[in-house]
């Protein structure tokens, strides 16, 4: 009966389109700053194109083209910290022919380098994002 249960299971979610990403192949093995939305990557930080910034006292950081027309804009309700941590943040950016925004998402800090840089996980929309401390 339980390999009944596992295969009814199983079906269920081939038939929904249940995708699950592994946040080591999708968001860990990434060195640049980036979003990445669904195993997609949206935005890529190009130091000879690119600029970064930070608000500190907003938890704001911030990557744009040095046109101005594409931009990443992730603003957390606390500052990154630690492995492990959650917290909330914002996250806005453009695409090619639109600007997204996600408010108050979820996120878990997956790790933070020696020089600041900091990758995190949201699990309910599969968003990745990597930021640096400056």
């Amino acid at each position: 009966m339980r390999k009944y249960t596992y295969i009814l299971l199983a079906s269920l979610l081939a038939l929904t389109g249940c995708k699950c990403y592994d946040v080591d192949e999708i968001l860990l093995k990434r060195d640049e700053l980036s979003l990445t939305v669904k195993g997609e990557l949206q935005f890529s930080y190009d130091p000879l194109t690119c600029q970064i910034g930070q608000n500190i006292t907003e938890n704001e950081y911030r990557i744009y083209d040095d046109a101005l027309s594409n931009w990443l804009i992730v603003k957390c309700n606390e500052k990154p910290t630690h492995e492990g941590q959650e917290l909330k943040a914002t996250v806005s950016w453009t695409t090619i022919d639109d600007i997204r925004k996600e408010n108050d998402l979820e996120f878990e800090v997956h790790k933070i380098d020696s020089k600041g840089k900091i990758w995190m996980w949201n699990n309910s929309k599969d968003i990745g994002v990597v930021i640096q401390e400056l």
